[in-house]
């Protein structure tokens, strides 16, 4: 493995929460602190050999915190060795101290040892302790799916872990790629749209950005007839929706919602038409549904409308991916508009609920 690879599945995993500061990080003494972070920097640059010493180094100095000898087995898995990251976790993982990313990481390295029963046991073990835990949902759900279970086993633990945890945001990034992967456009366009807002700066952003329209893409493709009214029915000339999908579920009131306003995408799916087909879309959806199925996502997209701020959301969120040349020049001419959006943004910044509609 080539350093730059070395150095992208770090910042991945770090990304994936697997390394986060903690409560042991606060009670970690000042120098071991500081051999902490310097290690935490030659790890997030791929040179594994010096945070391997300096994890060890910050462990001969506070000997009994699970985050450095959780952070060192991890180092050492991301190295190659995984049977010396395995020969590290084990007596942390077994013992009553064990964290949830402690769990996670035995987990994975025992996965990569070809033991997935015990890396199952450990996931089990840690949700058992956790079940609150949507770091190891995930986790149990990406097990699933390497163990060849199937992707309906996959799925039903990422939805636990949406259920158990939704502020957490990895549950969402997989659940909206095997939803569009397995014909359901609502739902991967919906979690997809909530992981940009909960994990905005990650690498993945920019895929589930993209995932979004694809599901537009596929929401209204010629071939999806089941949006369409019945022949020869009289229709309420009026802006409540009209057509013939099943409105008694979250997912039929949003499709019927969408469809009655797809007219606005003739010029193309292009950024600018998004944005008057999800204006249109909540305007409908409070006037229609917003007390039988409400949901976070949309009250928090009424809120920007409200505030001003819809346009420059949208632009956030369709505007690179749709065309970086002319979101560029959109920014350039909307300066005052986009900063005053992050400011918004960074002030109410979205979280959903466990009453929230699911699949």
């Amino acid at each position: 493995m080539n350093f730059s690879c070395k150095k992208c599945i770090a910042a991945i995993l770090f990304s994936c929460g697997i390394s986060i500061a903690s409560a042991q990080y606060v009670t970690l003494p000042t120098e071991a602190r500081q051999v902490y972070e310097s290690a935490n920097t030659a790890l997030s640059n791929g040179d594994f050999s010096n945070a391997i010493m300096l994890y060890a180094q910050a462990i001969r100095i506070a000997p009994d915190n699970v985050m450095l000898r959780r952070d060192l087995a991890y180092t050492y898995f991301l190295s190659g060795n995984k049977q010396k990251a395995q020969e590290i976790i084990e007596p942390v993982v077994n013992s009553d101290v064990a964290d949830e990313q402690t769990f996670q990481v035995a987990s994975a390295i025992e996965a990569a040892l070809g033991n997935n029963n015990k890396a199952a046991k450990y996931i089990n073990a840690g949700l058992k302790k956790f079940p609150q835990s949507g770091i190891l949902y995930n986790a149990k759900g990406n097990l699933a799916l390497s163990d060849k279970k199937g992707g309906k086993t996959a799925i039903d633990a990422w939805q636990e872990g949406i259920s158990a945890d939704p502020g957490y945001h990895g549950n969402y990034y997989n659940a909206a790629k095997y939803y569009l992967a397995n014909g359901n456009p609502v739902w991967a366009a919906l979690y997809a749209e909530i992981y940009v807002n909960l994990d905005p700066y990650s690498p993945k952003s920019v895929e589930m950005k993209k995932l979004i329209t694809d599901a537009y893409q596929e929401l209204f493709a010629p071939d999806n007839m089941d949006g369409l009214p019945e022949f020869n029915s009289p229709q309420k000339k009026s802006s409540t929706v009209t057509n013939s999908l099943n409105q008694k579920t979250f997912s039929g009131a949003y499709k019927a919602t969408m469809l009655n306003n797809a007219v606005v995408l003739s010029g193309g799916m292009v950024t600018e038409r998004l944005i008057m087909l999800r204006t249109r879309f909540i305007l409908d959806w409070n006037r229609n549904f917003t007390d039988r199925y409400f949901f976070t996502l949309f009250s928090y997209h009424d809120k920007l409308l409200r505030t001003g701020n819809f346009d420059a959301y949208n632009q956030w969120l369709f505007g690179a991916a749709d065309n970086s040349q002319l979101f560029s020049i959109w920014i350039k001419s909307n300066q005052d508009a986009y900063a005053r959006f992050e400011q918004w943004q960074k002030d109410n910044p979205y979280m959903p609920a466990v009453s929230d509609p699911k699949p």
